[in-house]
């Protein structure tokens, strides 16, 4: 790797105004423990997580030995691209500095409580290429784990309640490491062993609306359907399938193990400390995830994790990550400035933006592996397919409208008139997207 700049652990406080590769620059833990903690870097497959890897990975912060680990979550809605660089990125992290590299997904399966079966959340481990007959445990690419995700809760998120980042991304990490700081060679099988679902539908209504849900049955039964078709199992695996830098951990250094078969996380929870890419030209980021990390309520069930946002201090800009990866023999081929990072046509990205995404995403760079975009994330007729399938219809719902003259769907962008066969339709008329531009919330995702 190139200009790589030297990060070094210090007692010194780092004060300075703007980023050079060439001076040294310095990480001062919050408490002399941390150091000796698991470190974890949140890999979200975009230019700055990976540029702080590398230069954590070079300087020698990562350590296999005290239990380090790398985790890219898979929303299935990101550019073929994000993942062959975030691959790319996995094979030298493992190879040339053995610090294990994990990428997992979504997964719900199916268990008794009660005395009923019910669909209930997990994750699995996947390996860093698509899915097929022939690889079965890869990468899906399709959209089938954020729609799983949706058919599960039976609503789509939106800018006011973004359960794709909290469902799909912090929980499945924080459960991966419960597992893994408990020290195991893997994870244990979930499930109860049937190949076919064994929920009662009149039971699965029957607990909606005890719990005050008001959604038809046969809407809530159409919205369920494709969750209740997903595996009900999920198998054990082994980290040393998932990692060719995996070592079974042997006289741990950290007291991770004592929990038996995971973790304990809340209150007197299994401390580590998480290394996150936000740069220093992202104030509004870094304030979110800092005040989150101190707020005890705000950060429940993750009392035990220690944050660190380096590119911060370093005062790390979007030029300078560009310029870090023009210095590199591999990038993520995307155009820095198109917005196809992290989930395609995100809805927190705004209308402008999902217009200009859409507007590259007309002549879809072929990516090696993988197929045709056509009804994937990648194209924008997969978003409108789902927004018509999942958003809520209050007419039909029979629902009370505060404003009988307003919009009556729920969608990405909640109650509103904006939707993504507005953003179908604006490379012919691209003045819609500037009527609706005020109305959606801008991109502040603290992943």
């Amino acid at each position: 790797m190139n200009a790589i700049p030297k990060l070094r652990v210090s007692k010194q406080i780092q004060k300075p105004n703007r980023y050079d590769p060439d001076r040294t620059y310095l990480l001062r833990y919050r408490s002399r423990t941390h150091r000796h903690l698991p470190h974890v870097v949140k890999f979200s497959g975009g230019r700055s997580s990976a540029m702080l890897l590398f230069i954590l990975l070079e300087n020698q912060i990562l350590k296999r030995e005290r239990g380090d680990v790398v985790v890219f979550n898979n929303t299935s809605c990101e550019h073929p691209e994000t993942y062959r660089f975030a691959a790319e990125c996995r094979e030298r992290t493992e190879q040339n500095y053995g610090v294990p590299f994990f990428f997992n997904e979504f997964q719900t399966y199916e268990d008794a409580r009660q005395g009923e079966w019910r669909r209930l959340p997990s994750y699995r481990l996947v390996n860093d290429r698509p899915v097929a007959d022939k690889n079965p445990p890869g990468l899906h690419w399709r959209g089938e784990v954020f729609e799983e995700l949706v058919s599960y809760k039976a609503y789509l998120p939106n800018p006011y309640r973004r359960v794709c980042t909290s469902e799909l991304k912090l929980e499945p990490t924080r459960q991966f490491l419960a597992d893994w700081l408990a020290s195991k060679s893997g994870i244990e099988a979930l499930g109860h062993g049937s190949t076919e679902s064994l929920i009662d539908f009149d039971e699965m209504y029957q607990r909606h609306e005890r719990a005050g849900g008001g959604v038809p049955r046969e809407i809530l039964l159409d919205k369920r359907r494709f969750v209740l078709n997903r595996p009900p199992n999920r198998p054990a695996q082994s980290y040393g399938d998932f990692s060719s830098a995996f070592q079974p951990f042997e006289n741990p250094t950290t007291e991770a193990g004592i929990f038996g078969g995971r973790a304990k996380f809340g209150k007197g929870a299994v401390e580590y400390v998480s290394l996150i890419g936000l740069r220093g030209d992202e104030p509004l980021r870094v304030a979110r995830v800092q005040a989150r990390a101190s707020d005890p309520h705000a950060n429940a069930g993750y009392e035990g994790e220690h944050v660190y946002m380096p590119f911060s201090t370093m005062h790390v800009s979007r030029h300078d990550v560009n310029r870090f990866w023009d210095a590199q023999d591999f990038n993520l081929e995307l155009d820095p400035m198109s917005d196809l990072s992290n989930c395609v046509y995100c809805f927190m990205k705004g209308a402008k933006k999902l217009g200009a995404v859409h507007g590259a995403m007309q002549k879809p760079p072929a990516v090696p592996g993988f197929g045709p975009t056509v009804g994937t994330p990648s194209d924008v007729e997969w978003w409108d397919g789902m927004e018509k399938s999942y958003g809520r219809d209050l007419i039909r719902e029979n629902r009370p409208r505060r404003n009988p003259n307003g919009s009556t769907k729920i969608g990405f962008f909640g109650l509103s008139d904006f939707n993504y066969q507005i953003v179908a339709q604006s490379d012919s008329a691209p003045e819609t997207l500037a009527a609706f531009e005020d109305s959606v919330l801008p991109c502040e995702c603290t992943d």
